[in-house]
């Protein structure tokens, strides 16, 4: 009831549309595992118009060159010994592949009707399933296939077609683990049509029938499980995209025929509806509302290359959806660390619309400063105030800063407790981090861990969370934050969040920059005594050492830092924490903590120094 009474009055059209499908679902019979030739003809218009259809092709896709460097030939052959990238690791599946089984548990789900599966179990992970069965291997195979040329890499495609039989006898329509939810029919569509195209010529005739057949079953089916749920999520937008790609793909020459006209319907009602849900999730600076940037990063590379096909086909896309593209791609690139990654804010899954994109749309260049050491230049601010996320550059240094709300209109379905949290890297190096995601449904305990505000280089207050975690909840937050921040000058951010204001604290913090590293400021108003813990997450491998109210970094080249506080109070303890740079992969790193029991107000000072602007500032002195 408590979650009934957060959904707003408006949302409740679509909500309940989206119930009644699903039982409507259930109570109909399943569709047959395979179309009949006669209605196979009957969708293009008749037999004469399927013919034409499969003579003379007029879709359009990229190129392989549009992809970038092809993969190499061990990549590819790893994939054709079963051996498949699934989550962060390599895995073998298989002969036949095992489509409904989580390889890291061993636990299968059996071939039942949707309605009557569970699949949110802690006996294993969905997610494993659905990845491989997105067929992001299948595109690797075609574009190593394109590059080649060679006639014994015809075994590419032979194995690409001999796993899409596999998987269609494996897993009928609406049995089976992978059609768990519209999202994952249209990603697997998308990445077959991208492996159907890049390699064309290689399949024969029946093959294209094949998948024509099993694209018109995909569309169906999104078309009748839209994830329509409150708040709306990057679910719909992919059921919209698919719906985009299957109806370009679909969409017959000739005219004749009723159910001819189903791909534009499912084309026309995509664009329209994908239109609506930009305005509805993406934040007027350009940056998704669900507080995450691995779902920012996903959600613009489906957009984008979505938007591209459809002007590659001719179809035309609104000015509007073209400009908050640009906006989407400009925010990634804005918040991209020296190493190319994005810092780890919210959840990250490891989600891909397809494993290899084709080369992204011209947009503004992000501005970046001068190109020296960082020691006293003038650093410049990329800020996006609507998702909190604050990023600062001077020449190889780096700081991104957390200062949201919990995203999704206050739900927090991907958010995490990092109000005022932050990574910091100088060049390639990332000192200290965000710890990321590393598992959903399959471990409840580690979710909450990995998005509690311990697991943050933040301030928790009396063991609470900033956002409370509800209870048996795994992709909701309650609202208790009101977060704000802003960059007072070239040198200073401060920002402050209310989230233990229901325990009468407060906790604001000032970054200010100086030549050689950072001042961080916590100023903690309130009354009475309360216990007050900060962590700072290193990178994992980093060399850590304590000495005294000191912690300093022991590479044995630079750059290095040194993390000081002048709280005498304070109990400085260096503990193992873990860090998740990739979902379901969780490696040992440093954690420190500093604990202060103490009555309120409190202020707080940690300063940060890069040693090797230290070293060459004093050698410089020695000079003059």
């Amino acid at each position: 009831m408590n979650r009934l009474r957060l959904i707003p009055f408006h949302a409740w059209p679509p909500l309940l549309r989206h119930i009644l499908r699903r039982r409507l679902a259930a109570r109909r019979r399943p569709p047959a595992p395979d179309l009949a030739d006669s209605e196979f003809d009957f969708f293009f218009g008749g037999a004469d118009a399927l013919e034409q259809r499969l003579a003379s092709p007029t879709f359009r896709f990229f190129s392989a060159a549009d992809f970038g460097p092809p993969p190499t030939l061990e990549t590819c052959d790893s994939i054709l010994a079963h051996r498949i990238p699934i989550l962060g690791d390599t895995f073998d599946v298989g002969y036949p592949v095992s489509w409904r089984r989580d390889f890291r548990t061993g636990y299968e789900w059996p071939r039942d009707h949707t309605s009557k599966l569970q699949l949110v179990t802690t006996r294993g992970d969905v997610k494993m399933p659905w990845e491989l069965s997105r067929f992001h291997h299948g595109v690797t195979l075609a574009l190593g296939y394109a590059a080649t040329g060679n006639a014994h890499d015809e075994r590419y495609p032979r194995e690409w077609v001999n796993q899409f039989h596999a998987w269609r006898a494996d897993n009928p329509p609406e049995y089976g683990p992978n059609w768990g939810n519209a999202m994952e029919a249209a990603i697997r569509a998308a990445n077959w049509i991208a492996a159907f195209e890049l390699v064309r010529p290689a399949f024969e005739r029946a093959t294209s029938e094949s998948l024509l057949k099993a694209l018109i079953q995909h569309g169906r089916f999104i078309a009748s499980h839209l994830e329509e749920y409150w708040p709306p999520t990057n679910h719909i937008i992919a059921n919209l995209c698919g719906l985009i790609w299957i109806g370009l793909f679909l969409k017959p020459d000739s005219k004749n025929g009723w159910a001819s006209r189903e791909p534009k319907r499912w084309l026309g009602f995509g664009l329209r509806e994908l239109r609506k849900q930009l305005r509805i999730q993406i934040l007027p600076d350009g940056a998704s509302y669900e507080a995450s940037t691995a779902y920012h990063r996903f959600v613009a590379e489906m957009v984008s290359t979505t938007v591209r096909l459809c002007e590659l086909n001719g179809v035309i896309v609104p000015s509007t959806v073209r400009d908050t593209v640009k906006k989407m791609e400009s925010v990634v690139e804005s918040l991209r660390k020296p190493d190319g990654t994005l810092p780890l804010f919210g959840d990250e899954d490891g989600g891909m619309w397809l494993p290899h994109l084709p080369s992204p749309a011209k947009h503004p260049v992000v501005k970046r400063s001068g190109q020296g050491t960082g020691a006293g230049g003038e650093g410049e601010w990329q800020i996006y105030p609507r998702a909190g996320w604050y990023i600062y550059r001077d020449g190889d240094e780096y700081l991104a800063i957390r200062a949201g709300d919990n995203g999704q209109a206050g739900w927090g379905g991907h958010a995490h407790n990092d109000a005022l949290s932050f990574e910091y890297a100088i060049g390639t190096r990332t000192f200290f981090v965000d710890p990321g995601t590393y598992a959903y449904t399959a471990d409840p305990d580690i979710r909450n861990l990995f998005r509690s505000t311990a697991y943050h280089n933040t301030l928790r207050v009396d063991g609470q969370e900033i956002s409370r975690i509800p209870p048996g909840e795994l992709f909701r937050l309650e609202n208790d934050a009101y977060c704000r921040g802003g960059r007072l000058s070239a040198q200073v951010w401060e920002g402050e969040h209310t989230g233990y204001h229901r325990i009468g604290v407060i906790h604001k913090r000032r970054f200010e920059k100086r030549a050689d590293g950072w001042i961080i400021r916590d100023t903690v108003p309130g009354n009475g005594e309360h216990t007050l813990e900060w962590f700072f997450h290193f990178a994992p491998q980093c060399p850590v050492i304590v000495d005294g109210l000191k912690v300093r970094t022991t590479f044995p080249d630079d750059p290095n830092i040194q993390i000081e506080t002048t709280q005498h109070a304070t109990r400085v303890t260096l503990e193992e924490g873990w860090v998740s740079r990739t979902y379901g992969r969780r490696e040992p790193a440093p954690l420190m903590r500093y604990s202060l029991r103490a009555n309120l107000p409190v202020q707080v000072t940690f300063t940060v120094i890069r040693s090797d602007v230290s070293a060459k500032s004093a050698l410089t002195a020695m000079q003059v």
